[in-house]
C-alpha cells in the first residue's frame, strides 16, 4: 500500500486559510450575523498572513 508524504508545515498552513476562506464564505451565504461574519473574516486573514510569513523565510 503506498502512503502519501507527510505534509509539510506549508501545506498545512494552506489548508487552513483555505478552511478558513471556505468558512467565511459559507457564513456569507447563510447570512450569518455580522459578528460572526467578521470573526471568521479575521481568522481567514491570519492564516494567509502566517502562510505569507512562512514562505517568504
Amino acid at each position: 500500500m503506498v502512503h502519501p508524504p507527510p505534509a509539510t508545515s506549508s501545506q498545512e498552513q494552506t489548508q487552513a486559510a483555505l478552511e478558513a476562506m471556505a468558512a467565511y464564505f459559507k457564513a456569507t451565504d447563510q447570512q450569518r450575523p455580522r459578528q460572526e461574519r467578521q470573526h471568521l473574516a479575521r481568522e481567514w486573514l491570519a492564516a494567509v498572513r502566517r502562510l505569507r510569513t512562512t514562505a517568504a523565510q
